[in-house]
């Protein structure tokens, strides 16, 4: 499941609030900095420093994974090795993995004033055929699929609504 459009800073915000309003909801950036721990972002105002910070610094993807406890399964983070000679000297950084995590990845086309926002998550049946790939994910059985799906349906439709309201 998975959908793509463009928003603004503000419909992102929109958004983001929307998707932090459930308190069970876990939201963590999907890929640590080089050499840092993984950011859990716990509220709207941490989520505009954050991305602003961002967007000071000069980056222009931004990739974050939503994980609610409801949902079950296993969530963890793995450490990734990198190759230092491409990495200005770094040799580790953090990633969130887990079958259902919802992801949503925003690649700034034109600042913050155009943004393609990516809201995805895997089906149970992809999770299935990927088991004997990645085991370290456990058994796709262990989620409650209709959880995740429920809640990556209102996430979605809540993008849709956010960039249909346009005035």
């Amino acid at each position: 499941m998975q959908r793509t459009e463009i928003i603004d800073k503000n419909q992102l915000f929109e958004l983001i609030e929307y998707i932090l309003s459930d308190s069970k909801t876990e939201f963590y950036e999907s890929y640590s900095e080089m050499e840092k721990e993984i950011v859990r972002v716990n509220n709207l105002s941490e989520f505009q420093d954050y991305f602003d910070k961002g967007i000071a610094n000069g980056k222009v993807h931004f990739g974050f994974g939503i994980y609610n406890p409801e949902s079950k399964g296993k969530f963890f983070t793995s450490k990734i090795k990198v190759n230092p000679k491409y990495c200005d000297g770094k040799t580790f950084r953090y990633r969130i993995d887990g079958w259902a995590i919802i992801f949503i990845q925003l690649d700034l086309q034109n600042g913050e004033n155009r943004i393609e926002c990516r809201v995805s998550v895997n089906s149970k049946k992809r999770a299935e055929n990927w088991k004997s790939t990645n085991p370290e994910f456990g058994n796709p059985e262990l989620w409650e699929w209709k959880n995740v799906e429920s809640r990556a349906r209102k996430i979605i439709n809540r993008l849709k609504k956010t960039t249909h309201n346009k005035v």
